[in-house]
Parts: structure tokens; sequence; C-alpha cells
């Protein structure tokens, strides 16, 4: 993560500069620099998660959700080697193997506390509003302290400044599975992180197909989520997507054309009122 070098100088001159306009334009910068640590592990973890699989946005949730269900490690240390030699045994290597082979370092990734990362985010983006005053004799001023903002700025610093080191980001290592989405791309989800009846989005930001992950003895299966109803005209069965449905409009009529017939459908949400019995 060397692009972090930047990020250091720019903060660390604005905070030279000392005044409060410069300090918390240094906290928007923190900010920044934050966001982009943790969404940057987000990026390259996309071939194994859908943006629909993020429940919430704050960087730290995001690094969360990313070591729950794509590398447990994704915001670990760790140094990634390769043999230096090829290797010539055939079958399973032992560790005695793996002990006499001689490795080179290919790079490294530096890891962070994403609690601490999610706690010096909102500290610093205190910063950034004006308070709301509590009583009449409050003062409304547009600038934190500055003292305490300097504070917050240098640790945010030295987070930067030892994350800087780092050489490569991994997106994780183990056994896959993979299947096309209706849409015609093909997801890939790690085995390790997949459970039975999980809900596994397409990848694609414009897909709204889902599907449900089924084990079936050594095999992992994934069925479509789907609505299904019968075509007003010919009773042929139509699916459609659970995962649109949920997401229509209230009182917005959805064209669904038949495949059979060709006729057009509509399908659309609306209020129902339940009785329940009283004993």
């Amino acid at each position: 993560m060397r692009w972090l070098k930047s990020n250091i100088e720019k903060i660390s001159n604005l905070k030279a500069e000392g005044s409060p306009e410069s300090l918390t334009y240094a906290a928007l910068e923190c900010r920044l620099a934050i966001e982009r640590i943790c969404y940057d592990r987000l990026r390259i973890a996309h071939d194994y998660i859908s943006q629909d699989d993020i429940r919430k946005w704050q960087p730290k949730d995001v690094v969360n959700t990313l070591i729950q269900e794509v590398d447990s490690k994704i915001a670990a240390s760790y140094t990634f080697s390769i043999g230096k030699e090829p290797i010539k045994k055939e079958g399973d290597l032992t560790r005695e193997d793996y002990e006499t082979m001689e490795f080179v370092p290919v790079g490294s990734q530096v890891g962070f506390d994403p609690k601490k990362m999610g706690k010096l985010w909102n500290a610093i983006s205190s910063f950034l509003h004006v308070k709301v005053p509590k009583v009449k004799s409050d003062r409304v001023t547009e600038y934190g302290d500055p003292a305490a903002l300097v504070k917050k700025i240098d640790e945010v610093l030295a987070e930067l400044e030892h994350l800087s080191q780092g050489t490569l980001i991994g997106s994780g290592f183990g056994e896959t599975v993979s299947f096309t989405c209706d849409c015609g791309l093909k997801i890939m989800r790690r085995v390790a992180f997949l459970g039975e009846g999980q809900i596994v989005n397409c990848l694609s930001p414009e897909c709204l197909e889902s599907y449900t992950c089924i084990f079936n003895e050594e095999d992992i299966d994934f069925i479509r989520n789907t609505m299904r109803f019968n075509c007003y005209s010919c009773e042929a069965e139509i699916t459609f997507p659970k995962n649109k449905a949920v997401k229509l409009q209230k009182e917005t009529a959805e064209p669904i054309p038949c495949g059979r017939c060709g006729e057009t459908n509509y399908i659309m949400w609306q209020l129902k009122q339940v009785v329940k019995n009283s004993e």
C-alpha cells in the first residue's frame, strides 16, 4: 500500500499549517484514507462477493463482512512467498519436503484491526460536523478543538505509516466453487465460507438474481430464488427473481411476458387487510 505515502504527506502538510481550516481539511483527508484502505479490500474481494451482500457501508463493517464471507485473513499481516525452484516430486508433499525448499518472498500484506480503524474513522469524522448546541449558552462554531483534533490526526498518521509498508493485498486462498448465473455471469464462492441455506447474490450490480446454497452429500448446488405464478392466459408457470419482486415499489406494475403464449402479465405489491379470529 505504497500509495499511502502521498496521503501521509498531504495530511502532514495540512497539519503543519496549524490553522483551524487546514486541520479540518486534514481530518477529511484522514477519513478518506481510512475509507480507501477498507474499500480497496472490498474491490479485490468482489470476485467472491456481491455488493448486495455488503449489509453496511461503514469501513469497519465492510471489512468484517469480508472476514466472515471471503477471507478470514483479509485484514491480517502475512508474507506471500513462492518456491525458488519448480517442484520436481510428484504426488503429495510432506512437511519435510516444504522445510527443505527455498522460498522467495513476493510481497507482504500489512494488516490492521477493523475495530480500531472504525474508532479512528468515527473519531476523526466527528470533527467534520458543527456540534449541535445542547443549551442556549453553547457556542456554535465551525471548527472543533485544535488540540484534540491534532491528537486524532497523529493517531491516524501512525496507522497510515504502518500500513504503507505493505506491498500487496491478498484476496485469500482456499477451495472455490462456481456456477453460472441466469444472466450468464460466472459466480465464484469460497467453500469454507458457505453454509446450508445461505443466500448468494449475483456479482453483477445490474442483475437481481439470487440463489440458495444447498449441500448435497459431496456436492454444492445453487437453487435460483424466484417467485412463481401462472400466466393468466395459458396457465403456464412463470418465474420471477425474488430480489426484483422484493424491490418493486408499491403500486408499481411490473410487466412479465409469458414464455409460452407471449401474453404480458403484471405483478405489483398491494396492501391487504388481514382479520384475525379472536378465540
